[in-house]
């Protein structure tokens, strides 16, 4: 049961162990020992609960979100105007540098692609002291490091954080551009500043891509190898009217010839030796293992003479065996031994006639005859093939000889040659790499680097800063947000029962009922004598029947 519309007090049944005075209920935030936690409560999950304590706080959010807002406004109002100005360059490969090297140089005739690392180095370089320190402070080049003090060198670094700090490089994402941006409380100064920029970073490129003094270098040591090319030229002439040597190549050549020939020759004749020894240890090693005598005929056929002794000797046996039987009986020793010698006399016989001996007829090899033959030949053809070695052996070393002394001279001839060689070719290299110089000399003259403006400094007289209106906004958003969490703290840490259902949890009993939190002065008649009649009451007990 509710008495009035505003829920401002709490009353509970008089069986609960903790009683409440009825006139402390009427304050609407009764204080208990009970710590209640704001966060864990069910009524924090719901919009009335929130509702309910931002307009118990309302004071408090009112407060914070006022304070914020007006730092917020003040900011923006205060801060000067920031105006921006920009510039964009772009990173390229369409020059190759001149490498200052003694090799000859192969230009690429096509560029290739612009890496991410390129264009790292050239933000590096961008943002270095050697760029930055002449713009941020121009007259500190000019001081003399004797002279520069503590002081001053405290003023030139805070003149380069305030620089650094409104300076902004990037490079723009997916492509080789490098985007430059400052802020500055003057337009004029801004676009001022970046074209000074500018130039300094296109000044320390053009140092950093090719060391100075390199066409000076090149044109000289071009002259210095010019002279000593002449020079040389003209001790190769001398030598050669000298020793009479206009023919020295042919004779050389010829020389050469025949002694190649000689050495050919020479290597024949020992490769003819050895397959000649060859042939003839292996003659002598096959007359060695041959047999002197071949067979020529073979007959083969029983043995007759054999077969008849076999036979008369078996018709021997048996008449004695027979002559035996008339005196003995079979069983008889005498008459076993002789019909073992008949059976064995049979066998023989049989053997003799299946058995056909072999007769052989030899006579004197003919392939021995021809390895010896062949053997003879080979010695006498090696006796005639050592002898030519020995002649193209003289020949040969009187070849050598002879061109030996035209090697004397020839060592001296091509010393020279390779002399003027060698000048001529350095003149010619320092000649290409000095025209190389001052055309890329002539190209930096004309700005033609691999680092180009792509825009010029923007001049803008739109502020860029500070944003009024994204400011206000945001520091509405941040009121709201700070505003809400000192509502949120303050509700978390107070210890105070302020509607029936923190009570209703506090005490782990149910609220009966709630009376509103109204003053009674002012109310006249019977309805201020019930309701202070009401208010007297020590408790109530209602019930839904």
């Amino acid at each position: 049961m509710k008495c009035g519309t505003q829920p401002a007090s709490t009353w509970k049944s008089p069986l609960a162990p903790g009683k409440l005075d009825f006139n402390d209920m009427q304050t609407g935030m009764v204080k208990t020992d009970l710590t209640f936690d704001a966060r864990t409560s069910p009524t924090n999950l719901s919009l009335r609960a929130a509702i309910e304590a931002l307009f118990r706080q309302k004071l408090l959010f009112a407060s914070v979100a006022a304070a914020v807002m007006c730092v917020a406004i003040a900011t923006s109002v205060l801060l000067p105007r920031q105006y921006m100005s920009e510039m964009k360059f772009l990173v390229q490969n369409a020059r190759g540098n001149v490498v200052v090297t003694p090799e000859k140089t192969n230009p690429q005739n096509v560029a290739s692609d612009v890496t991410e690392t390129q264009v790292n180095s050239e933000l590096e370089i961008l943002r270095s002291h050697d760029v930055v320190d002449p713009v941020a402070d121009p007259g500190w080049d000019k001081i003399p490091v004797s002279q520069q003090t503590p002081a001053r060198v405290r003023q030139h670094e805070a003149l380069l954080a305030g620089f650094e700090k409104k300076l902004e490089t990037e490079p723009v994402r997916k492509t080789n551009v490098i985007d430059v941006r400052y802020r500055a409380s003057d337009p004029l100064q801004a676009r001022d500043l970046l074209q000074r920029l500018s130039q300094t970073y296109l000044e320390q490129h053009r140092r950093m891509q090719r060391p100075g003094g390199a066409s000076a270098f090149f044109a000289s040591e071009a002259e210095r190898y010019q002279k000593a090319w002449d020079q040389a030229s003209r001790d190769l002439v001398n030598f050669q009217q000298r020793h009479q040597l206009y023919s020295l190549a042919q004779r050389e050549t010829d020389l050469e010839e025949k002694l190649t020939k000689a050495e050919s020759e020479l290597l024949a004749s020992e490769a003819g030796l050895k397959e000649l020894d060859a042939r003839l240890e292996e003659s002598a090693q096959r007359q060695r293992t041959m047999a002197t005598r071949q067979t020529t005929q073979n007959r083969t056929g029983p043995n007759l003479q054999s077969v008849q002794q076999l036979t008369t000797l078996i018709v021997e046996l048996e008449n004695k065996r027979t002559v035996l039987l008339t005196n003995y009986k079979p069983e008889d020793r005498f008459v076993r031994e002789l019909d073992q010698q008949i059976a064995s006399t049979r066998a023989a016989l049989n053997e003799a006639a299946v058995s056909k001996p072999l007769e052989v007829t030899t006579d004197v090899d003919p392939a021995w005859q021809q390895v010896r033959t062949d053997f003879a030949q080979g010695k006498i053809g090696r006796r005639a093939q050592a002898a030519r070695r020995r002649a193209i052996g003289v020949q040969l070393v009187r070849l050598k000889r002879d061109l030996g002394k035209m090697q004397d001279l020839d060592v001296q001839y091509n010393n020279l040659q390779e002399q003027v060689k060698e000048r001529r070719e350095n003149h010619e290299l320092y000649a290409e790499k000095r025209d190389q110089s001052q055309i890329a000399d002539a190209m930096d003259d004309r700005g033609l680097m691999n680092v180009v403006v792509a825009q010029q400094p923007t001049l803008s007289y739109l502020p860029a800063g500070p944003r009024r209106l994204t400011n206000a906004v945001l520091g509405m958003v941040t009121a709201l947000f700070l505003g809400l969490c000192a509502v949120y703290l303050v509700e978390a840490g107070r210890n105070t029962i302020a509607t029936p259902h923190e009570l209703d949890a506090a005490s782990r009993y149910p609220v009966l009922a709630t009376l509103p939190n109204m003053s009674l002065s002012g109310v006249g008649g019977p309805e201020g004598a019930q309701l202070e009649a009401e208010r007297a009451l020590p408790s109530m007990v209602l019930s839904e029947s």
